[in-house]
């Protein structure tokens, strides 16, 4: 019963986000997902909610990631016009985007290491 109240906290965040996302595309696209996880860590920053209230379905959510993103996969490659070109391209993009985010990710962390030092 715990998860499943975690889980509507989320879920009510994200519902909130996408509301939000609705009223304000005339002004700025942003996703309602996006707008949902910013409202959820603003929330968590003020102490609105404690990180105890969603952290089990969070940690449940964040460690099966990769399953969420098996259909955007299986969709890519259910594409009949795909030639081997275009998915070589594909390929590269998303190694040198990897990549390029591990290393600025490290290179962040590093200068905040060094500063909290």
């Amino acid at each position: 019963m715990k998860l499943l109240n975690q889980l509507a906290i989320i879920l009510a965040f994200w519902l909130v986000g996408e509301a939000l996302g609705q009223i304000l595309s005339p002004i700025v696209q942003i996703p309602g997902a996006i707008m949902g996880m910013v409202l959820i860590a603003l929330a968590l920053t003020f102490g609105l909610i404690k990180e105890s209230a969603i952290k089990e379905t969070s940690d449940l959510l964040l460690n099966n990631i990769s399953f969420f993103f098996v259909p955007a996969s299986v969709g890519i490659l259910a594409i009949t016009g795909m030639t081997n070109l275009v998915l070589l391209k594909i390929i590269i993009i998303t190694l040198v985007s990897t990549v390029t985010t591990m290393f600025v990710t490290m290179w962040v962390t590093n200068k905040l290491i060094k500063k909290r030092r």
